[in-house]
């Protein structure tokens, strides 16, 4: 076997052991974790119609401020920065008396959404980063995978401080992440079912910040 095959065996076992690790991690999930995360995305877009009833905002604009919003971020705390970016915003204030709880480049995304009013593409173009865009796309109901930090730490079973807004995961590896989920999702079932990669990701996203108490 030459120098190249063996790298792609190589690729090809760790591929497997982290598809694997996903599913490992599932299979801690308890009952009530598997009914959280299934709808998880469902719900987040309920709540975020509710923010656009209350504000009578579009909601794709309201998705996009949350997604932009997200990073290193604590749902709770992202649904409560978006409605107050917003209400800011319809308000008259400026962009600066407003504090949110994640970095001030994402504020600046959020806001210029709010400002531009564009389409769904038009959001997703503000918005120009893999994983708020893959956010974003997963609340707007896509079925497409948000690989974030806790995403990827249960891809290596491992678990790294989450530093930035990329968490620090190149285009090709998020990609390699999102196929690993993929196929973790066909391998387990729920409900007598497989599970989409944004499901099986969002139930065991709920299960690792059990498990490490985030």
């Amino acid at each position: 076997m030459n120098k190249y095959a063996l790298i792609h065996e190589s690729f090809e076992r760790g591929i497997f052991m982290s598809i694997e690790n996903i599913i490992n991690i599932y299979r801690t999930t308890t009952p009530e974790e598997k009914k959280h995360g299934i709808v998880w995305y469902a719900t987040a877009l309920a709540t975020c119609m509710r923010i656009a009833q209350d504000t009578d905002t579009p909601l794709h604009i309201v998705v996009g401020v949350c997604a932009a919003l997200s990073p290193n971020n604590k749902w709770e705390r992202n649904i409560d920065n978006t409605k107050d970016l917003i209400l800011a915003y319809i308000n008259g204030e400026h962009i600066e008396s407003i504090k949110v709880s994640t970095y001030n480049a994402m504020k600046r995304k959020a806001w210029s959404i709010l400002d531009a009013m564009p389409n769904h593409n038009g959001v997703i173009e503000i918005l120009n980063g893999q994983k708020i865009v893959s956010f974003y796309r997963n609340i707007m109901g896509d079925d497409t995978c948000t690989v974030d930090g806790h995403a990827r730490n249960i891809y290596y079973n491992q678990r790294e401080g989450l530093t930035n807004d990329k968490t620090n995961i190149g285009k090709k590896e998020y990609i390699e992440i999102q196929k690993a989920y993929v196929e973790a999702g066909k391998k387990v079932r729920f409900n007598g079912r497989a599970l989409k990669a944004f499901e099986i990701q969002a139930i065991t996203w709920v299960c690792w910040k059990r498990i490490h108490n985030i």
